[in-house]
């Protein structure tokens, strides 16, 4: 690469991928379990009985529980950002402020994409026994968030809940008190949740209905605020590669992309859990 110190550009796309302030930071770090760029997990199966005093005047033997692990193991996504031009890239590689800009704007892009992609990924697709969908209509939007807490509380979960509220839902629950959206902004709590705020949230149809990743909004369409736990999602990072091209006669410029292996999902891939969604 004529001198190009690659590993250092790629040391800046790699540190700290995702911003601490991020929803997306509210989740289980698998990258350790990464290998080839291939992430294995296991949705642990069954729990086994609990007897009391199984052995006073009995010596048949303990019940045998199976319990089978659902293996699964999942590839890398590669994102892979635009080429970006530059005029003598050797000399930028020099000034380290030139050089941080260049990958803050590349490390910037890659983020976005990860938080659109979670924000999808932890809505839930159903309303059912461990994932809920509120709807406000009439009612109050506060109200639909307390309905939520009792949700998870039903299920005896209590640590680890997280909110992120769309700018439209915070906007009301400002209308609704005052006095709680002074102290969402002060402490980002509310509710036993810890709160963060994003807009690309998931499109739901005015039928309640979660629509495909990507999906252009139609009329009638919703952004959902969403609640999740944090030890039921992963977000993942593998492999990160630097392409550059060296004075392109194209374009008479030094060019460079970046492609990262990353992937954000569900603990419980074939059936997810604890997710929640909240329409207005």
């Amino acid at each position: 690469m004529a001198g190009l110190q690659k590993e250092v550009w790629i040391a800046g796309i790699q540190e700290n991928p995702i911003p601490d302030n991020s929803f997306v930071f509210a989740s289980t770090d698998k990258s350790e379990y990464v290998e080839n760029n291939k992430l294995h997990l296991a949705e642990a199966g069954i729990e086994p009985g609990v007897h009391e005093n199984y052995f006073a005047g009995s010596e048949t033997d303990l019940p045998l529980a199976t319990i089978t692990d659902i293996p699964n193991e999942v590839v890398l996504n590669t994102y892979s950002t635009d080429r970006t031009r530059h005029r003598d890239l050797q000399e930028v590689e020099l000034q380290y402020n030139k050089r941080a800009s260049v990958t803050n704007r590349h490390k910037t892009a890659l983020a976005k994409n990860m938080g659109i992609r979670a924000a999808f990924a932890w809505s839930p697709a159903t309303d059912d026994t461990n994932n809920k969908i509120a709807v406000v209509g009439g009612g109050k939007f506060l109200d639909a968030i307390i309905d939520m807490q009792a949700f998870y509380n039903g299920l005896d979960i209590y640590d680890g809940l997280n909110i992120c509220l769309t700018a439209e839902h915070m906007a009301i629950i400002k209308k609704e008190d005052k006095v709680l959206y002074k102290e969402i902004l002060n402490t980002s709590e509310m509710y036993g949740f810890k709160v963060y705020r994003y807009n690309k949230t998931a499109l739901y149809t005015s039928a309640n209905a979660k629509k495909p990743f990507g999906t252009v909004k139609a009329v009638g369409d919703k952004n959902c605020s969403f609640t999740w736990c944090t030890n039921e999602v992963f977000r993942c990072f593998g492999d990160t590669e630097m392409y550059e091209t060296i004075r392109s006669a194209a374009s008479q410029a030094d060019e460079i992309s970046f492609a990262q292996r990353a992937l954000v999902g569900n603990i419980r891939a074939t059936n997810p859990k604890y997710l929640g969604a909240i329409l207005s």
